[in-house]
């Protein structure tokens, strides 16, 4: 249930043509054409990502919740994507999340994504699909079909970047009890703030974000006996990662994140720590 999208531009390939004169009183003459080809500019990049996190916190929910240590299982992913630069403007993504629980090892998932954004400067918006399957064998069966759209603003402040983004989910189907395990026609709403500040050179920054969650009926309360889905506020989250450029095509980014949640939601303590972090490989 993630996804990193990375932008690029493409740049087309020019050409020069030069002649020479015809010189007077040698019977020849002749046309010389020297192309030069600057080196086009990649038209797509791929990243290969993998990580592990201590909790699976998705949308302010503690989703995989174990009532033996009161807290909950770690999760390990991976995530290959590929962004297609249609124009300087255009990019289309594609992309596989799949999931393992670690504590609890019976849990699989894996996710199909794409996501076309265009950008207008430093304000993007985006338009995208997500295919959620439960492969774990409690669950074989249950999946979700999800639409989402978005807009964001980067500002920039010398080297220092802020990006505002408002971000709407919305469950296509199927309901709960006909293959699904969210209620159809729900959706989410997630306001978010996104930092980065460079800490040494191009090489290590600090990411710190804050974002507020909004359902509607897309999550489930235990203030309803049995729990049920409701309309109102869900969290507030934030934490902050540490980029770290090990080389020009690898990553690392260890983090920690705090959530609140006022709701009463299923398998989620009020106050929640958790952290993790990933590898990247860019192509």
């Amino acid at each position: 249930m993630k996804l990193a999208t990375k932008f690029a531009a493409v740049l087309g390939t020019a050409a020069l043509l030069s002649s020479s004169a015809l010189f007077a009183g040698d019977g020849k003459s002749f046309k010389e054409v020297k192309e030069v080809v600057e080196p086009a500019k990649q038209w797509w990049t791929a990243s290969l990502s993998t990580g592990w996190d201590s909790l699976y916190m998705f949308r302010g929910v503690n989703t995989l919740p174990n009532p033996n240590n009161g807290y909950g299982s770690s999760l390990y992913w991976t995530q290959l994507s590929v962004t297609f630069n249609l124009t300087d403007n255009d990019f289309l993504t594609l992309a596989g999340w799949t999931a393992f629980g670690l504590t609890d090892s019976t849990y699989k998932e894996f996710d199909a994504i794409a996501t076309y954004t265009h950008t207008f400067g430093n304000l993007s918006v985006h338009l995208g699909y997500t295919l959620y399957a439960l492969l774990n064998a409690n669950q074989t069966g249950l999946y979700s079909n999800e639409v989402n759209t978005g807009v964001a603003y980067k500002f920039a402040f010398g080297s220092i970047t802020v990006t505002p983004a408002l971000n709407y989910y919305f469950n296509v189907g199927p309901n709960i009890g006909t293959g699904g395990y969210v209620e159809q026609c729900a959706s989410y709403l997630e306001a978010r703030v996104d930092g980065s500040v460079p800490v040494f050179k191009d090489i290590i920054s600090l990411a710190p974000y804050v974002s507020f969650g909004t359902s509607f009926r897309y999550n489930f309360t235990t203030h309803d006996n049995p729990p049920s889905p409701f309309v109102g506020t869900n969290n507030i989250q934030t934490g902050v990662s540490l980029p770290i450029a090990v080389s020009k095509n690898i990553s690392l980014a260890p983090y920690v994140a705090y959530s609140y949640q006022w709701y009463g939601l299923v398998g989620t303590t009020p106050s929640t720590f958790w952290g993790g972090g990933s590898v990247t490989f860019t192509f």
